[in-house]
């Protein structure tokens, strides 16, 4: 059933909007993470490795290169063009580095554990030759146990992927592919620098299909220097044109503390909270009218995606990634930066810098830095969170099922709050105990909602935000 994008009452919007929270794409976020020993990192894998637990493996393999510089970007990312004097070496280097990696990584995830996803991101993937990107995914077959019917994903820059090098990356098993599109705009296209035209977006889907791939899905920014309610409105339209099989249609994250590239951002051009609402709000109506379903925070999928489904029977699982489908899956990375979540054991995280993943890899020891053991209260409010962002509700019936606790004593102090986001219009509290984030107003400030089950913010967060840099909540 389609949601209609209903008045906001603005005046409880304004009370909400534009404060410093988390975005939740983990718990706890990385601000609380800390570094750790070899012995603990060793113990956590440990753990992970025990037949018992019955997890399978999703797979994330981190390319960090760019060869120009998008100004809204967050990713882990080294600006190098291909030209550029050592480019060849380093890149080489790199993926040296990496094959080393994942191949010591079997020991720590266990070789008889099935592969039931793999994903390519950067960075940009497609920075690097077909026949680079064959031979990674190649070695990545040799050493694990990829299940037959295993999602093998990449993130593709259509200014860096002829038709070749789409063949090629089709024919290494690649089954589906994520375009970053930000904006058809080319106002928008030429201030964050990233001019890619729609007829380029046009051809490389029409590619993708023709070669069979099993979903084609679109990455979208609203809220960008220069965007109006009238230019995503014309961006929502073309994308449904295209028809992607899944979008992700992100709110600009303006962090320029700790992003320096965000402050090359004309600030005066950016389209304030209200124009945002607006913004999100077009989005929300044509997408579903178009038949996609709303899914989570920012997502949309068509009802037969693998994104819906997993919506549909609770699997869906929200990670650096976004929103995916791999909930109950240990997720293992490799590259620069790259991110594990072991689940109901910790995350741990490699070192952040290129040449020291190289170095640590080369010099035989660990490229992993930090991360967090999780206690008992990180993984209630795991679960908590988790059916907040991807279902947009809360049910206490599951956690108290899962977790062995009385959610009424357990959050007592949060349901208190829930009773005043009620009377705000964010939630409702339905007779079954279900709080249900309201459409639009909760979905729009559903990182308000969550902050009120964060134990790592302050108590009032969720109404005053966090001294933290989060990005704004809306």
């Amino acid at each position: 059933m389609i949601v209609a994008a209903s008045a906001v009452d603005l005046q409880v919007f304004r009370r909400y909007a534009g404060l410093s929270l988390p975005r939740h794409v983990s718990y706890p976020m990385p601000t609380w993470w800390q570094p750790l020993d070899q012995e603990s990192i060793g113990a956590l894998h440990e753990r992970a490795r025990d037949p018992h637990r019955g997890h399978g493996v999703s797979l994330y393999v981190h390319i960090p290169f760019c060869e120009q510089l998008c100004k809204f970007c967050a990713c882990t990312r080294i600006i190098q063009r291909k030209t550029a004097p050592g480019a060849e070496e380093r890149t080489e280097r790199y993926l040296a580095a990496l094959e080393t990696e994942l191949a010591r990584m079997v020991d720590a995830i266990g070789r008889d554990r099935v592969v039931r996803q793999v994903h390519w991101g950067g960075g940009s993937p497609t920075y690097l030759s077909a026949e680079q990107i064959g031979r990674i995914q190649r070695r990545i077959g040799e050493l694990y146990n990829i299940a037959d019917d295993a999602e093998i994903a990449m993130e593709i820059d259509p200014r860096s992927c002829p038709p070749e090098k789409l063949v090629s990356i089709r024919s290494f098993g690649f089954n589906r592919v994520s375009l970053g599109v930000q904006d058809f705009d080319e106002r928008v296209q030429e201030h964050v620098r990233r001019i890619q035209p729609l007829e380029l977006v046009q051809s490389t889907v029409a590619k993708a299909r023709e070669l069979g791939f099993d979903s084609v899905n679109f990455d979208l920014i609203y809220g960008l220097p220069y965007q109006t309610t009238d230019s995503v409105r014309e961006l929502v339209d073309r994308t449904i044109e295209l028809s992607p099989d899944r979008i992700a249609f992100y709110h600009y994250a303006q962090i320029p503390d700790k992003i320096a590239t965000q402050r090359g951002m004309d600030y005066t051009k950016l389209p304030d909270s209200e124009a945002k609402l607006a913004m999100f709000l077009v989005g929300l109506y044509r997408f579903q009218e178009a038949g996609y379903e709303f899914v989570g925070l920012d997502h949309f999928a068509r009802p037969t995606e693998a994104l819906s489904r997993a919506a549909d029977d609770g699997t869906l699982q929200r990670n650096f990634q976004g929103m995916t489908t791999g909930g109950g899956l240990d997720l293992y990375g490799a590259g620069a930066s790259s991110i594990s979540h072991l689940m109901g054991i910790g995350f741990l995280q490699n070192v952040r810098e290129v040449d020291d993943y190289v170095e640590r890899i080369e010099g035989g020891t660990l490229p992993i830095h930090r991360g967090k053991p999780f206690t008992d209260d990180d993984l209630i409010r795991q679960g908590v969170l988790n059916q907040l962002y991807c279902a947009g509700e809360i049910r206490p019936a599951v956690i108290e099922r899962v977790y062995g606790i009385t959610f009424a004593d357990y959050f007592a102090r949060e349901l208190g709050i829930m009773a005043e986001l009620e009377r705000d219009g964010l939630v409702s509290m339905e007779d079954s105990g279900v709080i249900r984030a309201t459409v639009p107003l909760g979905r729009v400030l559903m990182r308000t909602i969550a902050a009120v089950f964060d134990a790592y913010l302050e108590a009032d967060a969720y109404r005053v935000g966090d001294r933290n840099c989060f990005s704004a909540n809306a």
